[in-house]
């Protein structure tokens, strides 16, 4: 069965030993947990949200005309 690859999550550790997992795709903390195997389920329902997305694009993008 070939579909989309399941996208890659980062977790960092904070200072107070919670885990944060992060999503690459739309940037956003996607939870935190003391324990890291809790994120897991986190990652795995996580949903982008399209405005975030979109509003990261256009600052992109109005950024890289500012530099031309």
């Amino acid at each position: 069965m070939a579909g989309k690859p399941l996208p890659f999550f980062p977790h960092r550790q904070n200072p107070d030993g919670s885990f944060d997992s992060i999503c690459l795709r739309c940037f956003a903390t996607v939870a935190t947990a003391m324990d890291v195997r809790q994120l897991h389920s986190y990652d795995k329902n996580h949903v982008c949200d399209a405005t975030s997305i979109a509003h990261r694009r256009e600052s992109e993008k109005l950024a890289a005309a500012a530099a031309d």
